[in-house]
């Protein structure tokens, strides 16, 4: 099987072989060109048996995805949706729907990797929260910007300063761009002990704490938890889900 996570500024893929996950090398498909990224990603690949998309970047990239692997391989991608109860895991989001796909599948895969509860962290464009207990309910979660989106939101229209990336400060500041990395950090460090207080009052068990998406190392860097990286967890979930009929 070939897995495929479009989020929305890259794009993530692997191949499912003999149970292991073999990643290819990730791209950005904003500025792929109009036939989208898919020949530069996917070209040098055999043809899978099933092809299934977690796409939350919406109806045009999946399009584009569409046709060329239906011109290239004559096969029809498998667009992944939320269910309320899969697997082992029930959401008790209001509305599964409003889920993002790949909160969803994140938060299946942790739960899987933890065999109990689980606190999983999606650090990309925005960061994302999700907690599922030992029992397999989904409790929810929280979305905030992520680091770089931080950064970009607080320079946007200042005509002397820009700032795509947060960079590790030690100290406290004494520049504006190394100010703004920090306060960055810190809020984010600082969600992540809300969240963990909030836990170990509400949750009858310690999670296991598991960070994914762009993000991810730095995350685990600046965070006063210990996180285990899992690079490919949402993949890890699309191929729950291939192994599971709906």
């Amino acid at each position: 099987m070939l897995l495929i996570d479009i989020g929305n500024s890259r794009v993530k893929a692997g191949v499912l072989e003999g149970g292991r996950i073999h990643l290819q090398k990730p791209c950005e498909w904003r500025n792929a060109e109009a036939g989208g990224p898919w020949q530069a990603l996917l070209g040098g690949l055999i043809r899978p048996t099933r092809l299934l998309v977690s796409n939350v970047a919406g109806n045009a990239i999946a399009d584009t995805l569409t046709a060329w692997a239906q011109e290239r391989w004559q096969l029809v991608p498998e667009f992944v949706t939320v269910q309320r109860e899969f697997a082992g895991m029930t959401t008790r989001y209001d509305r599964p729907a409003q889920l993002g796909i790949d909160r969803w599948l994140a938060a299946l895969a942790g739960f899987h990797l933890a065999q109990g509860a689980v606190c999983v962290i999606d650090s990309g464009t925005a960061l994302t929260v999700d907690i599922v207990n030992a029992a397999g309910d989904h409790l929810g979660g929280l979305i905030v910007p992520g680091l770089g989106l931080m950064a970009r939101s607080l320079t946007q229209g200042t005509a002397q300063l820009s700032l795509d990336v947060v960079h590790r400060v030690d100290h406290i500041a004494t520049n504006t761009a190394a100010a703004i990395s920090l306060g960055c950090r810190e809020a984010v460090a600082g969600l992540i002990v809300r969240v963990a207080e909030r836990l170990h009052r509400e949750l009858e068990e310690e999670p296991l704490w598991v960070v994914t998406g762009g993000e991810a190392e730095m995350i685990r860097e600046l965070s006063p938890v210990a996180l285990r990286v899992v690079p490919d967890l949402v993949l890890q979930g699309i191929a729950i889900v291939g192994a599971h009929p709906t």
